[in-house]
């Protein structure tokens, strides 16, 4: 998500396949908070304004209330698809070694039936691979 908010080198790509679809996209609405942290490490580090992590956390939150974006609840039902995510990955030989946050971004994409994940995480495409989503 963040690359739809920054520029970064392959930032085009995604805000093209974000602009083609026709559906809102969906995320855990961790990603909320996830973002604003990924934003705040990058103005400390100079790579956006100063000033530009709560600018574009807000323009993140319009696009939410706009209904562009769908965050969906950490509930139950999200956590025991998190839960099942990290069995059948810590399973594999070798285990795909998903963080905490990670398993539950798939976990939430399970709950919402998505059948397409996008990330440049190595670990999460190896772990929608493993859950049957495309990427």
């Amino acid at each position: 998500m963040l690359k739809l908010y920054t520029p970064e080198d392959d930032s085009e790509i995604y805000l093209d396949k974000a602009d083609k679809s026709s559906e809102p996209l969906f995320s855990s609405e961790v990603l909320d908070t996830e973002l604003f942290y990924a934003l705040c490490q990058k103005e400390s580090r100079g790579d956006i304004k100063s000033g530009w992590a709560e600018r574009l956390h807000r323009k993140f939150r319009g696009d939410v209330e706009d209904g562009r974006l769908v965050l969906l609840s950490v509930g139950h039902d999200v956590l025991d698809q998190a839960v099942e995510v990290a069995r059948r990955c810590y399973a594999q030989t070798p285990p795909i070694m998903l963080r905490t946050l990670d398993g539950i971004h798939l976990g939430s994409a399970l709950a919402a039936k998505c059948t397409e994940i996008v990330t440049t995480d190595r670990r999460m495409l190896q772990g929608a691979d493993l859950l049957g989503l495309s990427h």
